[in-house]
């Protein structure tokens, strides 16, 4: 019989496809720009701006509030060409799925996205359900129906002994006010477990506080095989803030052993939600592995 899963919470994945219309240099990292982008195309829809990206106001405006979508930037491409393809991933999460219909439409409400420092044209293609590739938006048709959200909740598997984490964009973990320059499995774990239940928290879904707690003191039984970790200096500047700000952190891969079934479930929800901080430009994206 199985083990009942440990947590569940909703997710809606767009893939937003953009067409280059003219050629451009672009900086290595779209985290920010885009970012960006979607955030000021969202704006002139007020409810749904406010709850999606100014989610700290309803918490107080407490630094930490966690927020209810994350952004995956494309793989470094410094030059496109007209005609190249620009796609990157913008999530929901949990209720802010409610604001779907103004998301879509905000984004296809222009044909145009400006991106980059000489503001070059890029066409809006189609705006697809990642996960199943359904068209949200295509053409000018509006096909709600395939606005869909899938349910992130995986159950234990027995048997797995090892795994691989390769860090996709810079993680950035603070402990004691210093970012770390070195991570280990319990880390991995305790950034995902209070990633998952402070997501829940907010927006819906749920979290077994006994699991975690399970969890937590197993992962010290993890062993760190190999380690590839660097660290990657990387900044970006706001426009709205006028400020330049630091998005360095770690990048590279890290191999582990041990009983991995208890496990399974969380890893599996960091490659969905990423770890660490500044997860809304594309921070802590990661892969995993299972041998």
């Amino acid at each position: 019989m199985h083990n009942p899963a440990p947590f569940s919470l909703s997710y809606l994945p767009l893939l937003i496809r953009l067409q280059c219309c003219e050629s451009v240099r672009l900086p290595p990292y779209l985290g920010s720009t885009l970012h960006g982008v979607v955030g000021w195309k969202l704006s002139t829809y007020s409810e749904a701006y406010r709850y999606i990206f100014e989610n700290r106001r309803y918490g107080g405006r407490k630094q930490d509030i966690v927020n209810p979508y994350i952004m995956e930037p494309p793989r470094y491409q410094a030059i496109y060409l007209q005609g190249d393809m620009l796609s990157f991933r913008f999530i929901l999460l949990g209720k802010a799925a409610n604001y779907i219909k103004d998301v879509v439409e905000a984004l296809a409400g222009t044909a145009w996205f400006e991106i980059g420092a000489e503001r070059k044209r890029f066409q809006l293609v189609d705006i697809l359900q990642a996960e199943r590739l359904e068209p949200v938006w295509r053409r000018g048709t509006l096909n709600m129906e395939a606005a869909t959200s899938e349910m992130l909740t995986v159950r234990e598997q027995e048997g797995i002994s090892r795994c691989s984490i390769h860090l996709l964009t810079p993680l950035r973990i603070r402990r004691g006010g210093e970012q770390l320059r070195e991570i280990d499995f319990p880390t991995i774990i305790r950034s995902i477990t209070r990633r998952v239940t402070a997501l829940t928290e907010r927006y819906g879904g749920h979290v077994s506080p006994d699991a975690i707690s399970s969890v937590s003191q197993l992962s010290a039984s993890v062993h760190t095989t190999s380690s590839g970790l660097y660290w990657s200096e990387m900044s970006r500047y706001s426009n709205r803030r006028n400020v330049k700000m630091d998005l360095s952190g770690l990048l590279g891969a890290m191999t582990f052993e041990g009983d991995m079934s208890h496990f399974v479930p969380w890893l599996h929800a960091s490659r969905i939600l990423h770890i660490g901080r500044n997860v809304t430009f594309g921070c802590g994206q990661l892969d995993v592995v299972f041998g």
